[in-house]
């Protein structure tokens, strides 16, 4: 009997606590928690039954509109609705909210203090969304139009995510948001329990990064930014669902489109406190059948529960559903509400994360003008409305059993009884603080504030591994990597009871490869190993990323082919590593092994880095295959491939179909105009390039740091002076100066157009140098002549702690050997075998030239037989060019006889060296032999300097005429050079009519050439004086003189240029003063010495 009382009396205490619950478990005042996987309101189970209704402002900023506000309200809480979903957002156009940055509306505002308030008297909770995706109510292209009218070079509705202006003006929004006094409740919002979430945007998406990373980023800030400035209220993020690179096994699920969300990675962000997906099966599939659309809808909320459930541990609510009844009618609206709320009730029953579900959108009588198909009005008795109510019923029932069975423990432990049981209560108990401190863990890590979360987190009494992935995560994003794996390393040693996930693994792998930590990293693959977690995706490709990203990709390789399971993250960065590696091929191959295998794993970053594989082989063939791929997958009009499409066009030669793919581009973003420049300047139409830069100013996409570094190597290329210094100023006003790469090419430019003070004003003036700034002055300087220059700023960058390139030794090697200056020239080779650079191809042939110019051929040819075995055309052309110079030309032709026997193909600078030889030997039969062979065999059009190979060929040989011929003859554009060599030759063989006309060529290209003192020379020679004094006054007219010549001198490591008449040296005065003490005293002595001038040279006798 007394077990049967105690039954009784038992029934009746918990019926009489269930009577008293109302002001208790069934509240609506108090702000909604999450625990666990569920929602909570005054530490009961609380559950999302509502609706959409974003016109709640707009309609109740007319005073005289607001009864239906209270009307809609009255009816939703009759039928059991908690939560409604609205916008705080309207930004500029028609009656806004926000008339400018910071400007707001009061009608409107007061129009949403009336529906917080009436939602308020009606016991329902309020989402409110901060911004639209969408052109509606001004959503983020309004606010990059406002950063636009203010001088940002904005263009893309995307740029909203990544514009600091944008963010700012966004940011103060949610501030303003946040801060507002509602005038009907007179409560700040940050401080309403009313509000139960807020929402970062409706539905954003960046499809101009289809790898999610762009949202990713923007939500981490704002998430941050809202917890800064409000704990009280939870935050979700608006996402629809879509799949990303976290979860590709899903990504099939996704509707087609580029959306540039990633569910998973999205909402693991700390600060995003519960999940949201939509659904729109009729919207998405619009050619897809009823039974289809039901099939898709089945599987998409399977999907998402699931995922929020084992995956995020978070909260789900179906943010928006419903059925357009203007295709359909209600038996089928029905179906789809009934199979959503049965998804939900599914899982709430068994305490699962479905939470709740918002139908697209309830509409109040007389509400007409706001009906899209998808409205309900549930004062009018319909199916559906049967239907939401018997949902709101059945969470309702749910919600008390939960609540009966938590106030069973309550009155059991208030009581003393169930002593079996205690154990357990304990635990219970621990694990319901544990939950609780995970949760302010999580809001302070989300909002910044490591400090505070990690006194929390030192004084938890247990720590399971979700503490430990909150902290870590924390330390991850604050960059303090060390630290962070400092923590993982005491995980296990605070409590080994505490056992690693795929997650926190992942996020630790991630922290040594920011620190290059591979000791530590390698020690985690063992344990991911010993533990079985390699067979998480996370896991496999943190792994992967850590050894690509420490140069270990053989390594990547061994690993890949171990790993039990492969996705597209997966295949995708082990072929990302093998391309930017350069084993282009090997990733190639990778690739037609995850296509053939896994026909539907490729997404558009994976066809992306295939064909950056395929440019870097040239392979256009394999190219056009995968462009093929492209086209059938519907990838085609997705920007970054599209971009790489073009990229392996242009680069592969095929420059026709490049400019095809980039006509038919619908978008086109910064990196697409980019490529055209580049591509332009890659082949030599430097004027095209420029052409594209200013159309691309007159688009509406601004141009980056890398379009800049392009259209100055292209106004470099040109000699554009005045263009490049146009451009300097955009770069100024555009705020890009501070690009390293912007910066260096500009000092390419001002150096290539021979205004070396500028860049050297230019130089002295950054902020931050890299080797390219230091090489790119350098080489500007010492192309130029300046040696002395030249080396000061090589001093300058070894005291730098900078080390050299072999691009800044090849300058210093250059300029020695047009200085003739060979003991300098040989302290850069000791210091480029001191820095192992001597084996780089462009120091081995700028040595071989250094020591042919300085006269020291044997030295060069030391240099180039030392690496004869790995020479390049380079090298070769560089000793065959120094053999002929030296008039070895029988052993420049042989050389080049050889390297066309062991298989080289000679290059355009390759045959001006042999024709140089052979016109210094006076070989002319096997100087034609080269001249045709270059068109014939190797289909290579002779430029101007070939021309005049052969023009001084003939001249040598005194088959003038012939010259004459084969210069009128040229395709190519004629110069000054091959006229005056026709009129030096015109001199030797005193030709006097031909050299008369060379030299009117000679002047109508270059004016003030000597060319008139040669004429001068001429006429003299077969004695017409007449002729040659009109000359010599047509010199005089036009301050034609004659080049003085110059000499330089090495004294104390320092290069000294003399010219005939010359007083730039500091010390001119002085040495004109000892010359002239020279001079009058060697007169009288004469020292033995009889000058004897003879017709061309003067001897020392």
């Amino acid at each position: 009997m007394k077990p049967l009382c105690l039954v009784t009396i038992l029934s009746i205490l918990i019926q009489q606590s269930y009577l008293k619950l109302g002001a208790d478990a069934f509240s609506r005042d108090g702000f909604v928690r999450t625990k666990g996987v569920q929602f909570s309101l005054n530490g009961y189970p609380y559950y999302a039954n509502g609706f959409n209704a974003y016109w709640l402002m707009y309609v109740a900023s007319d005073p005289s509109q607001r009864p239906k506000i209270s009307a809609a309200f009255q009816e939703a809480s009759r039928h059991g609705l908690t939560v409604a979903r609205t916008w705080a957002f309207s930004d500029g156009g028609y009656r806004p909210l926000q008339y400018s940055p910071g400007s707001y509306n009061e009608d409107m505002f007061q129009g949403l203090d009336f529906a917080i308030a009436e939602a308020r008297r009606h016991g329902i909770k309020i989402i409110l969304s901060f911004a639209n995706n969408y052109v509606s109510f001004g959503g983020k292209k309004q606010y990059v139009d406002w950063a636009r009218s203010r001088g940002r070079p904005v263009s893309s509705e995307d740029d909203f995510f990544t514009d600091f202006l944008v963010k700012d003006f966004y940011k103060n929004h949610i501030k303003a948001v946040l801060n507002r006094f509602n005038t009907f409740t007179k409560v700040h919002y940050r401080d309403d329990p009313t509000i139960m979430a807020w929402e970062l945007m409706n539905e954003p998406r960046c499809p101009s990064d289809p790898t999610g990373r762009t949202i990713q980023a923007w939500i981490t800030e704002m998430a941050a930014h809202v917890k800064s400035l409000d704990r009280n209220h939870l935050l979700e993020a608006g996402l629809e669902g879509f799949y990303g690179q976290s979860s590709p096994q899903s990504k099939t699920l996704n509707p087609p489109g580029q959306f540039g969300t990633d569910f998973i990675a999205n909402n693991r962000i700390p600060g995003i406190d519960f999940v949201t997906v939509h659904s729109y099966p009729d919207e998405w599939f619009v050619d897809s059948n009823e039974q289809s659309q039901m099939e898709f809808l089945n599987k998409w909320l399977d999907a998402h529960i699931q995922d929020a459930q084992n995956v995020l541990h978070k909260p789900i609510i179906l943010a928006e559903f419903g059925k357009s009844t203007k295709k359909a009618g209600s038996a089928q609206r029905d179906a789809v509400f009934n199979t959503v709320y049965g998804k939900i009730y599914e899982s709430a029953k068994r305490g699962g994360a479905a939470a709740g579900g918002l139908f697209w959108q309830l509409l109040g009588n007389g509400m007409d003008n706001f009906q899209d198909g998808y409205g309900i009005i549930l004062s009018q008795s319909s199916s559906t409305v049967n239907v939401i109510a018997q949902q709101s019923r059945k969470l309702t029932l749910i919600r008390r059993i939960f609540a009966r069975m938590i106030n069973v423990e309550k009155w059991k432990r208030a009581r003393g009884y169930g002593p079996v049981r205690k154990g357990a209560s304990v635990e219970k108990r621990a694990s319901l603080v544990s939950n609780q401190l995970n949760d302010q863990l999580k809001t302070l890590v989300g909002s910044g504030k490591l400090r505070d979360a990690r006194q929390v987190f030192d004084k938890m009494p247990h720590r399971d591994v979700y503490s430990w992935t909150t902290i870590i995560q924390g330390y991850i994003a604050a960059t303090n990597y060390d630290e962070a794996l400092l923590l993982f390393s005491a995980m296990h040693v605070d409590d080994p009871r505490v056992s690693a996930d795929s997650h926190v693994l992942s996020v630790a792998l991630k922290a040594c490869g920011q620190t290059s930590n591979f000791p530590f990293g390698e020690s985690l693959h063992a344990f991911a190993h010993k533990t079985h977690l390699l067979s998480d995706v996370y896991v496999a490709s943190s792994l992967l990323n850590l050894y690509k990203g420490n140069g270990m990709i053989d390594k990547s390789c061994r690993l890949f082919s171990e790993l039990p399971y492969r996705n597209t993250v997966t295949w995708t960065t082990i072929i990302t590593g093998l391309v930017h590696a350069g084993r282009h091929k090997e990733g190639l191959m990778y690739f037609s092994e995850m296509s053939s295998r896994f026909e539907g794993l490729p997404d558009t970053f994976t066809f992306a880095i295939a064909l950056k594989a395929c440019a870097g082989l040239r392979q256009v063939q394999y190219g056009r295959g995968i462009h093929t791929h492209v086209i059938s997958k519907g990838f085609g009009a997705v920007l970054d491939v599209a971009n790489s499409l073009f990229t392996m066009y242009t680069e592969c030669g095929e420059m026709q179909d490049g400019l095809r793919l980039f006509e038919s581009m619908r978008e086109r973003d910064v990196v697409s105009w980019t490529s055209l420049i580049t591509a332009y300047s890659r082949i030599g139409q430097e004027e095209n390039a420029v052409k594209t830069f200013l159309e691309m100013r007159n688009s509406d996409v601004p141009p980056n740091e890398q379009t800049f570094a392009s259209a100055f190597a292209a106004c470099a290329s040109l000699s554009r002076l005045v263009c490049g210094e146009q451009l300097h100023g955009n770069v100024i006003s555009l705020g890009l100066g501070d690009y390293l790469s912007v910066s260096n090419s500009m000092m390419n430019m001002y150096s290539t157009c021979g205004e070396l003070n500028s860049a050297s004003v230019l130089f002295r003036g950054m902020r931050c140098r890299d080797i390219i700034s230091w090489s790119t002055i350098i080489g500007g300087y010492s192309q130029a002549g300046f040696a002395e220059e030249g080396f000061e700023y090589f001093s300058w960058m070894r005291r730098s702690g900078t080390k050299p390139t072999d691009f800044a030794l090849a300058s210093l090697l250059s300029v020695s050997g047009n200085m003739a200056v060979l003991e300098q020239g040989r302290q850069v080779h000791a210091l480029a075998l001191y820095l192992g650079l001597e084996q780089s191809p462009t120091v081995r042939s700028a040595l071989i030239n250094m020591y042919s110019k300085c006269g020291s051929i044997v030295e060069a040819s030391k240099v180039f037989k030392e690496t004869e075995r790995g020479a390049d055309i380079v090298a070769l052309t560089a000793m065959i060019n120094g053999y002929a110079e030296h008039g070895k030309s029988k052993e420049a032709i042989d050389l080049f006889e050889k390297s066309l026997k062991v298989g080289f193909r000679p290059d355009a600078v390759s045959f001006i060296s042999v024709l140089t030889a052979c016109s210094h030997s006076g070989q002319l039969g096997l100087g034609f032999h080269y001249f045709n062979l270059m068109q014939d065999k190797y289909n290579m059009s002779p430029a101007k300097e070939h021309y005049g190979c052969m023009v001084d060929l003939l001249c040598r040989a005194g088959r003038l005429s012939e010259a004459e011929k084969m210069i009128d003859e040229m395709p190519c554009e004629k110069d000054d050079v091959v006229w005056t060599t026709l009129l030096r030759a015109c001199t030797a063989k005193r030709d006097v009519e031909r050299g008369r006309r060379a030299a009117e060529r000679v002047l109508e290209v270059e004016p003030t050439s000597t060319a008139l003192v040669t004429l001068a020379n001429i006429y003299s020679s077969t004695e017409k004086w007449k002729e040659a004094a009109i000359v010599r006054k047509s010199m005089k007219s036009k301050g034609v003189i004659k080049e003085p010549g110059w000499s330089s001198i090495l004294i104390k490591d320092r290069v000294s240029a003399f010219a005939s008449g010359g007083r730039s040296h500091p010390q001119s005065e002085d040495i004109y003063s000892v010359l002239e003490l020279l001079v009058s005293g060697a007169e009288p002595l004469r020292y033995g010495c009889e000058m004897k001038r003879d017709s061309w040279s003067i001897q020392i006798l």
